[in-house]
């Protein structure tokens, strides 16, 4: 499998600077590693109240996307309803051609 821990780390921290409860400890949101990146599911029955409705798990899941999103991430939903993060590809822009040369006559 491959190590992505900076990956890892970076979700964290953007999820952790939006407000999402990344701390140690029990969280009804689970951050783990997958073999293409990232996956960010739902830990079951760490939620007092037990685990959070489908609506629930779908605003937090669209929100989280969200802002992953608009950190420049590539999030996908898994088949499991989980979402998956990896790292954008870098975007490279084609050389700009030359002009043509100017033929006055």
């Amino acid at each position: 499998m491959v190590d992505h821990r900076e990956l890892f780390e970076d979700v964290t921290e953007a999820l952790a600077r939006a407000g999402f409860d990344t701390g140690s400890g029990p969280s009804p949101l689970s951050i783990g590693h997958h073999p293409e990146g990232v996956v960010l599911g739902w830990s079951p029955g760490v939620a007092p109240d037990g685990p959070p409705s489908g609506e629930a798990r779908a605003a937090v899941s669209g929100a989280a996307a969200l802002v992953l999103r608009e950190c420049g991430f590539l999030v996908t939903e898994t088949g499991e309803g989980e979402l998956l993060v990896r790292c954008a590809e870098p975007v490279t822009v084609p050389p700009e051609p030359e002009a043509p040369e100017q033929w006055w006559g």
